[in-house]
């Protein structure tokens, strides 16, 4: 991603696609581009984007639940609209996971349940 943009202040959608995609890889190339996504005036803007990607895509919540390099917690609270939302709905598990658990041990992928990596 070109770095400079992530310091434009018109470009909150090129914040967002950066951060998320920091966020997915649990990883920072760049610790002040990273942090100037939510240091820019439209910080609130950028936060509740993030948040509502996270409740239509799977992968991204539970990037978003397990991530070092955000507070979820923190930015829930703040946001009870979203905060209800996150922790009523349930996180639909891969498809793979169910298909190998059910070759394994077919009671648990009955219930749903995937089996537990080693």
């Amino acid at each position: 991603m070109y770095l400079p943009r992530v310091y434009d202040p018109a470009a909150r959608a090129y914040r967002v696609r950066y951060a998320v995609a920091s966020i997915l890889r649990d990883q920072v190339r760049n610790e002040g581009a990273f942090n100037t996504c939510f240091e820019m005036e439209d910080a609130e803007e950028v936060i509740c984007t993030i948040l509502r990607r996270g409740l239509k895509n799977p992968r991204l919540r539970r990037a978003l639940e397990r991530s070092h390099l955000v507070n979820l917690a923190q930015w829930l609270a703040s946001r009870p609209e979203f905060s209800e939302a996150y922790y009523n709905a349930e996180i639909p598990l891969p498809e793979r996971a169910l298909k190998h658990s059910a070759r394994r041990n077919p009671t648990r992928a009955k219930q749903g349940i995937p089996l537990k990596r080693r």
